[in-house]
């Protein structure tokens, strides 16, 4: 099932062209990476297909809800900002029961759906405690059971691995596939990092300035170039510093 469908998706600011032209497709249960060097475009299109934004020009459809039914689409979709903040004095089940409730639950659904989602996450022990003592990974990982709260049809995750350690990142990423494999959401990940997306990808699009440099399974494009790496620099230009 197709989840995700844009076609010439524009943002223009001004002379400035944000995003020109994107135009894909995601379907059920698939990890879709949107790579690119900083102000790629990557944060426009994410911001256009979450509705942050209004498109300056081109269609879209999130979870087969039209574009102009902004309110229908943020029913059906999860989304981690790359710079989300945290109520520091709430609980981590206080913080996911509190979403859970702008979301229609009831109060005995919503302590269920936060009990559960901390325990996807890794972070029952920690559920009592302020999220003010978390570490960034912690906040991370209960940052995307936000994202879950309403059994989302699409996830939107905005550079989740930033600022992490290693081992940090490999818990996020893992989470990640758990999403997509075990709950069947699309799963749009941001990122500039080639690793991530040779782990958990299934389908890229490279961005640069705005375009679309190229998409399509993994595999296909590193079949055509010889490996991430080389594909990467070679359509956008810039050292990925992986």
């Amino acid at each position: 099932m197709t989840t995700i469908e844009a076609s010439g998706l524009c943002k223009r600011y001004g002379a400035r062209i944000a995003l020109d032209g994107l135009t894909f497709t995601a379907d059920t249960g698939e990890v879709i990476g949107l790579l690119g060097p900083n102000g790629a475009g990557k944060t426009t299109a994410i911001r256009l297909l979450t509705t942050i934004l209004e498109p300056t020009g081109g269609t879209f459809t999130v979870a087969g809800i039209p574009g102009d039914q902004p309110h229908r689409i943020r029913q059906r979709i999860g989304v981690l900002p790359e710079s989300a903040g945290y109520p520091g004095r709430q609980s981590g089940a206080e913080y996911l029961r509190y979403a859970a409730r702008l979301f229609g639950r009831s109060r005995p659904d919503a302590r269920t759906a936060a009990e559960r989602l901390l325990a996807d996450v890794g972070l029952s022990e920690r559920a009592g405690a302020r999220i003010a003592t978390y570490s960034r990974g912690m906040k991370q990982r209960l940052g995307i059971a936000r994202a879950l709260v309403n059994d989302p049809a699409v996830v939107f995750l905005d550079e989740p691995t930033l600022g992490l350690d290693p081992a940090g990142q490999g818990e996020i990423l893992a989470t990640i596939s758990d999403v997509a494999r075990q709950r069947g959401a699309t799963v749009v990940l941001s990122t500039h990092t080639l690793t991530e997306v040779e782990q958990v990808c299934d389908n890229l699009l490279i961005l640069d300035r705005g375009k679309l440099r190229a998409a399509g399974p993994i595999a296909e494009i590193v079949a055509g170039a010889g490996s991430l790496s080389s594909a990467f620099l070679h359509l956008t230009g810039q050292d990925s510093h992986d």
